[in-house]
């Protein structure tokens, strides 16, 4: 159970709420068991001798601790609670830093759904287990070490019940725990696949509907669905023989104690240690020990679902421990680039193979270079290695001369504007996306920009500009209005490295054209690497380097040096009609 352990640190600085919930708990105990203890006076002392004046004093003083009983007990649920959500919230809190915090391979590694799962469900069940430790799990064995004291001093007689019931739970609740903790850690692995079926299926709806593959996801989800209904089936199975078995030792408890207590009553023998009626006695040891076996109950109840918790805090420290393998240097260089770019013998792979190889490249500062190769042949691997979304597996990338490993991470990303492939938009309004650059941009910069990136005519076509709502994955724009408030997020950052990978492809030709010559034109000269798989744009920039299939260079140069020596350019520009002048 270490791994809980080692997310008791969130409900640290709340001790203060912790010693009242304790506190109010111990009263709500003490509470429980002084009102039988009263009963013996009253039932076997004061009722045979009609002494009524005692009888209402006591009623009275009973009255009194079961309001302070109930009292407690609202204490206690509201600082449990307190305490609960709070911490659940700065764990919550934390686990989203660490997914932000994690490499691009940490991201590979985990699985999306699995981070969400992590996010979700396990901090849940955190946040159950604190609410359940501060009302049950201290409450628990108070109840037992109270309830044995006083059961012992009323009478040690009954007391023999304890030999056979609590063993009894004692084996009960260990078998639980063994064979529920690895069903719980199957559930929560099930419930990770769970949500990525889903997930897929959420991003992907239009490509779902184009190609009615709705049968085949439905059958991929029943069979996802089907494996975590058995998985957590297996869990509650276990779960489902807990509660009536330990209801079953609970039942027999009471029964014991009765058939016991009539066994040596109808005898004349005393059952107490009173030498008085024993009615009273009965009563009170009879609920001693039933809190003795609620509390034993509640014991069991809390360590299973303590298996259950521990499996959620085991994944989340999983993510926590995770070895980031892109940081910061110890000393990192904090300075403004110009944007040259120099590529030496750097090779990089996703898994054992390697996407780039042997990459021999550099790009002057303020130099525009295209990039083209064929489908899979490692282009935007290539510029991904720049911004230290990666790190590359052999060679050295450097940025103004400087090994890219050297410079702090939020210093080079400030400074590089990166439009991806597949258009990123979050949910909010256009503005709050284009600020995504730059957080504090004014109005006029958000107009400047929209002109630049051809975003203009669609947000004056809009009553609400750039206040017009945005949903989730820009499902409500088109695939250029993505790509051009995109670029725009990037433009708006006046980036020294500018990175638009196959960012035009949603644009058509003249818009496009438009859009290259808006950042020819920008009123500083950043360094642009421009992927596409069209010659007609790449031939536009001052050089193209080739990529052929393997992931290497092919060669390096402008459009009619390539078509004479780059093989794998030639055979490009054919496929797309493309000759051999110069003009754009």
């Amino acid at each position: 159970m270490l791994d809980i352990l080692r997310l008791m640190r969130y409900v640290n600085p709340y001790k203060r709420y912790i010693a009242i919930a304790l506190l109010s708990m111990s009263v709500q105990v003490f509470v429980s068991f002084f009102i039988p203890y009263l009963m013996i006076d009253i039932i076997d002392v004061a009722l045979p001798a009609r002494d009524f004046d005692v009888i209402v004093n006591l009623s009275i003083v009973m009255l009194v601790l079961a309001l302070l009983g109930i009292i407690s007990g609202v204490i206690n649920a509201y600082t449990s609670q307190y305490i609960a959500q709070y911490a659940s919230a700065e764990l919550r809190l934390d686990v989203f830093r660490r997914i932000q915090d994690l490499s691009f391979s940490n991201i590979d590694t985990f699985k999306q759904s699995r981070l969400i799962t992590n996010a979700t469900n396990d901090v849940l069940r955190v946040q159950m287990f604190f609410t359940m430790m501060l009302r049950i799990l201290v409450r628990a064995p108070l109840m037992i070490v109270m309830g044995f004291a006083l059961a012992l001093g009323t009478s040690l007689r009954l007391s023999q019940v304890f030999y056979i019931t609590v063993p009894m739970l004692i084996i009960t609740v260990a078998l639980i725990m063994y064979y529920a903790y690895p069903r719980f850690k199957k559930v929560q692995h099930a419930l990770d696949d769970l949500n990525n079926v889903t997930l897929e299926n959420a991003n992907a709806p239009q490509v779902v509907k184009s190609f009615v593959s709705q049968p085949y996801e439905h059958e991929r989800f029943e069979t996802t669905n089907e494996q975590y209904r058995q998985a957590n089936t297996g869990a509650e199975t276990v779960m489902a023989f807990a509660e009536p078995t330990i209801n079953f030792i609970f039942n027999l408890g009471v029964a014991m104690i009765l058939f016991f207590g009539a066994f040596f009553m109808t005898r004349g023998e005393f059952i107490g240690d009173t030498g008085v009626p024993q009615v009273g006695v009965l009563m009170a040891f009879n609920t001693y020990s039933q809190q003795i076996l609620v509390g034993l109950m509640m014991f069991a109840m809390t360590m299973v679902f303590l298996s259950r918790a521990n499996v959620s805090a085991a994944r989340v420290n999983e993510v926590f421990n995770a070895e980031v393998d892109l940081v910061n240097p110890k000393d990192p260089v904090k300075r403004e680039i110009s944007g040259r770019i120099d590529f030496d013998s750097v090779s990089f792979g996703y898994g054992h193979g390697d996407a780039i190889r042997d990459i021999d490249l550099s790009v002057e500062s303020g130099e525009k270079l295209g990039i083209i190769g064929s489908t899979g042949s490692g282009k935007s691997t290539l510029v991904q290695l720049i911004p230290r979304l990666y790190d590359a597996r052999e060679g050295t990338l450097q940025i103004d001369g400087v090994p890219v490993e050297h410079y702090d991470l939020t210093t080079l990303r400030d400074q590089i504007g990166f439009v991806t492939q597949h258009a990123t938009i979050f949910s909010g309004s256009v503005a709050t996306n284009i600020r995504q650059g730059l957080e504090d941009a004014d109005y006029e910069t958000l107009e400047s920009v929209s002109e630049k990136a051809l975003l203009d005519e669609f947000v004056k076509a809009d009553d609400e500009h750039f206040n017009k709502l945005v949903h989730s994955k820009g499902s409500n724009l088109s695939g250029g209005q993505k790509q051009r408030l995109s670029i725009a997020r990037a433009l708006i950052k006046q980036p020294s490295i500018l990175i638009l990978d196959d960012a035009t492809s949603a644009v058509d030709a003249k818009s496009e054209r438009r859009l290259l010559s808006h950042i020819d034109d920008l009123e500083y000269d950043p360094t642009v690497l421009l992927i596409s798989q069209k010659v007609s744009t790449v031939r536009r920039m001052d050089r193209i380097a080739v990529l052929d299939d393997e992931g290497r260079i092919d060669g390096v140069g402008t459009h009619g040096t390539l078509l004479g020596q780059s093989p794998v350019y030639r055979e490009i520009a054919r496929t797309q009609g493309v000759g051999g002048d110069d003009d754009a």
